[in-house]
């Protein structure tokens, strides 16, 4: 069984957690370093690429890496194409461990890189994922195993991306002090006094009303 030409985003197998390095704060530069692809791999969305089908893309793409071409946006298209408006980030490196595929990468100054990089220090859970055009057959198992004719395009920021374990952890630059923490609550757990919820919102107002009421009687009747 064979499947025609498509658009493939991978959004479960491959991917990363942008790691942040602030490597030149002055000027703005943030760069990223993670798992990008993983070869040989099921993903979430049932599809498997074979090493060599992947690694003849890498290969075709490190001129356009070199050139600072291979050019990312914030949330995959409904095409195959790059837009310009819509980069959030640039490809600066690409190579293989194992069956792993990693990239190094830098969020740029645009629109889309601005909002990336407000997500990213807002705490947002950003990923990477694949993006290309290609088919592929269904095997025994029901995996759409990706063919030769793959053309890899590009890595997209996402939500959601479809490697396992594809996403890194945050580095903090100099000016910076991010630390996730567990935050406890068991202080407010045990001081029902201070906790403040809907019910007593609705109540406080509609205490807050019947003194209203009571004030513009009692100065109805002054008048």
């Amino acid at each position: 069984m064979s499947e025609g030409v498509m658009l493939l985003n991978e959004f479960d197998c491959y991917g990363f957690q942008i790691d942040l390095k602030e490597s030149n704060i002055e000027k703005g530069l943030l760069k990223f370093r993670g798992k990008l692809q993983e070869a040989e791999c099921v993903n979430k969305n049932k599809r498997m690429y074979p090493f060599s089908v992947l690694d003849e893309n890498v290969q075709k793409l490190q001129e356009v890496v070199k050139a600072r071409g291979l050019l990312g946006e914030l949330d995959h298209p409904t095409d195959s194409i790059i837009h310009f408006k819509d980069a959030s980030h640039v490809i600066t490196k690409l190579w293989w461990e194992a069956n792993v595929l990693m990239g190094e990468g830098e969020i740029l100054n645009t629109a889309m890189g601005r909002q990336l990089r407000a997500l990213l220090e807002g705490g947002i859970r950003i990923g990477m994922s694949s993006r290309g055009v290609g088919n592929g057959k269904v095997n025994e198992n029901g995996v759409l195993v990706i063919g030769e004719g793959y053309k890899l395009i590009t890595f997209d920021a996402v939500a959601d991306p479809s490697t396992p374990a594809a996403f890194q952890e945050r580095v903090v630059g100099k000016r910076e002090n991010y630390i996730p923490q567990n935050i406890d609550n068991s202080s407010e757990k045990n001081n029902t006094s201070r906790v403040y919820t809907p019910k007593k919102e609705i109540v406080i107002a509609a205490i807050s009303g019947v003194i209203r009421e009571s004030i513009n009687k009692h100065l109805a009747r002054s008048k």
